[in-house]
């Protein structure tokens, strides 16, 4: 599977286990839900900002989108935050939220290794 088929489709997966719509995502991101679309089948390359932009929705990092090793996708999707009836604006504060944790798991984790 070529990179841009790898992103979309976990993109897509991503999306799925979060129960958002291609539309909802595409709002998120300021962009079109057939942007959307064309991502996820691999037809497009994906912008850096898009894929910073959702990864800090995932609540992952964005080289976790490059995860081709089904084991770990499927440990990040588990922890994966669902909801249903989502507006742009809560996905903001979602994912506000989410990288301040993960940049509290990274601290705490360097921290130990002192």
């Amino acid at each position: 599977m070529d990179q841009n088929n790898r992103i979309g489709s976990n993109i897509k997966l991503y999306r799925n286990k979060l129960n958002l719509t291609q539309e909802s995502l595409a709002a998120y991101l300021n962009i079109t839900r057939e942007e959307i679309n064309y991502y996820e089948n691999g037809k497009r390359n994906i912008p850096s900002s898009i894929m910073t932009k959702a990864a800090k929705l995932f609540g992952i990092e964005e080289y976790d989108l490059y995860e081709e090793d089904e084991n770990n996708l499927q440990a990040n999707v588990a922890f994966a935050f669902r909801a249903e009836f989502l507006n742009a604006e809560d996905l903001n504060h979602i994912a506000d939220f989410r990288k301040i944790v993960l940049n509290y798991l990274k601290m705490k984790k360097y921290r130990t290794h002192e």
